[in-house]
């Protein structure tokens, strides 16, 4: 039996989040770094080489070679590096995810000495894949594979003479790990960044880390939730100085692209309650920290801030999962799963998905109460509020620089989000009505519609007590459920029905003059379409008329 199989017998969960040298099959050495373990294991065993294993935080094995065995592709980069001799580094988030005992883990990072992007280039030529510079100051390379999924390549030259210096000028400990790609995959970890692992704690490297690039200041953030880290007392001293400096000293764009990453965590309403808490939210989005403290009338139980957290927490913990069991609260959705899929998985301009983009809805859903909130014989109202709301929510993206569908996309959600619960309180749900949602949520090629059920379903989950609302509960989803099998199964009947006859059809048949009003006849004939009052070209003929004599009457009068 060979040594690694003799090690699988050991109990590590005793061991967590530590290295340990295993020799004979028995533990020799324990340690917090490799180095550690070897020593403790050459002190009892010297004429033999220990096996050296981390231990992550749920107890279970990392191997270095075994890891670089569960990524195909890192493996290739490897191979390809070793071949030219190219000394090399994988550091930053991959080493931290590799300590954690993470396997998916597909962007990647390496550090060479020199020629940074002469060493993408070789790989991606090696691999078959793009490359471009992404940071020709900094002689940094990408590369951009299609395997599996997309995978991106960053190669960088040292950031100073040497690999200490390197490391020494990034953002938190735990990221300022190095992997030696060398045959015993050596890590190199001069900030201890394994004991904050371990300590579940996040660190600054220097005092300078913030001012010499503010957006860490949210990537802390994200960082702490999405690894369910703390941050030290120091650090989070240094971020709420360090605040102000986000909106002065970063361009809108690389805000926007880190608040995509930070509320498409597991708790997207937990990051923003950390920007509060932490000062930073009324720096770059001064609209959402307005609405902290706003009161709001029964049914909601919290006020307009924490509706926002909690809502955003219920679409964060995945509210369409599972929902194949019969026990899910939104099972009747379940035949629908592989569309639904489809459709949040689609790309808008600036290579971002539906899917990431509902967060920033239900973020910006309720933006408006705090200027439109009245006060009527002890009811707290805010009549009005969508249409503040939809003004601020476009503001907001735009100064973040989203592209034009984007923003779109967000704010007919944000317009329209009262409009499936006010459908939930009549008596039955029309074509017509269907229509209608759908039409107001259309935009181009932009389709919100769906979008804008799951919001309605988080949004209605956020505003009652656990346990509460089960009679508003379904009626709602009755709504919802409409909406999704008229747009994934009646789509070209209920939703976009094709044209029966054209703006030319109905000039040359009319004798119309070309202008808006074939615009308005178009669409009245459309809805007719959907509503099932037009089947065919003779009927379509005869709607028009009778649409044209209406209009007529009403001018005689």
């Amino acid at each position: 039996m060979s040594e690694v199989q003799t090690h699988l017998t050991i109990d590590t969960t005793a061991y967590k989040n530590r290295w340990i040298a295993v020799v004979y099959g028995h533990v020799a050495g324990v340690g917090l770094t490799a180095k550690q373990a070897y020593r403790a294991a050459k002190r009892i065993r010297p004429k033999r080489k220990p096996h050296l294993i981390f231990i992550n935080n749920q107890g279970k094995r990392v191997l270095g070679k075994e890891w670089l065995a569960q990524q195909p592709l890192l493996k290739q980069v490897v191979d390809i590096l070793q071949s030219k001799q190219i000394e090399s580094y994988l550091v930053g988030g991959a080493v931290r995810d590799m300590l954690l005992g993470r396997t998916v883990v597909p962007d990647l990072d390496f550090v060479v000495p020199k020629n940074g992007l002469k060493t993408a280039r070789f790989v991606a030529d090696s691999l078959g894949g793009a490359f471009y510079p992404l940071d020709e100051s900094r002689d940094t390379g990408r590369v951009i594979c299609n395997d599996a999924h997309k995978s991106y390549l960053d190669f960088s030259s040292y950031r100073g003479p040497d690999l200490l210096t390197d490391l020494a000028v990034r953002d938190f400990t735990i990221n300022a790990i190095a992997l030696k790609l060398n045959d015993s995959l050596d890590i190199i970890d001069p900030f201890q960044g394994q004991v904050d692992i371990e300590q579940k704690r996040i660190q600054l490297v220097s005092d300078e880390a913030l001012q010499n690039d503010p957006i860490r200041v949210l990537r802390a953030v994200r960082q702490s939730i999405k690894f369910d880290f703390t941050i030290e007392p120091k650090t989070e001293q240094q971020i709420k100085i360090s605040a102000p400096l986000l909106i002065e000293n970063v361009s809108p764009e690389r805000q926007r692209d880190e608040l995509i990453k930070l509320l498409n965590t597991p708790r997207p309403g937990q990051a923003l309650k950390s920007l509060h808490e932490l000062s930073i939210l009324a720096h770059i989005m001064p609209e959402i920290s307005a609405m902290v403290g706003i009161a709001q009338s029964a049914p909601h139980h919290l006020d307009v801030f924490e509706h926002t957290v909690v809502t955003l927490d219920i679409w964060g913990a995945n509210l369409l999962s599972s929902i194949t069991s019969a026990s899910h609260p939104l099972s009747v959705l379940s035949p629908w799963q592989a569309e639904l899929e489809g459709y949040l998985t689609q790309q808008l301009a600036g290579n971002i998905s539906c899917k990431a983009l509902i967060p920033f809805a239900i973020l910006l859903h309720d933006t408006g109460k705090p200027v439109t909130q009245t006060h009527d014989n002890g009811k707290i109202r805010f009549l009005g509020h969508e249409q503040e709301s939809v003004k601020i929510a476009h503001r907001t993206m735009s100064n973040l620089r989203f592209s034009g569908e984007a923003i779109a996309f967000v704010t007919m959600i944000v317009k329209n989000h009262m409009r499936p619960l006010s459908l939930s309180l009549q008596d039955g749900v029309s074509r017509r009505a269907i229509y209608r949602l759908f039409r107001a949520n259309r935009y181009k090629s932009v389709q919100s519609g769906i979008a804008l059920g799951l919001h309605a379903l988080a949004d209605h989950y956020g505003t009652y007590p656990a346990g509460e609302g089960k009679a508003a509960e379904e009626k709602l989803l009755a709504v919802v459920v409409n909406m999704f099998k008229a747009y994934f199964e009646q789509n070209d009947k209920l939703i976009n029905p094709s044209p029966i006859l054209t703006g030319r059809d109905i000039i040359d048949r009319f004798n119309i003059k070309q202008g808006r009003l074939i615009g308005r006849l178009l669409r009245d004939l459309k809805e007719a379409q959907a509503i099932g009052k037009v089947m065919d070209e003779d009927s379509a003929v005869e709607f028009i008329t009778s649409v044209l004599e209406h209009r007529r009457s009403g001018d005689g009068n």
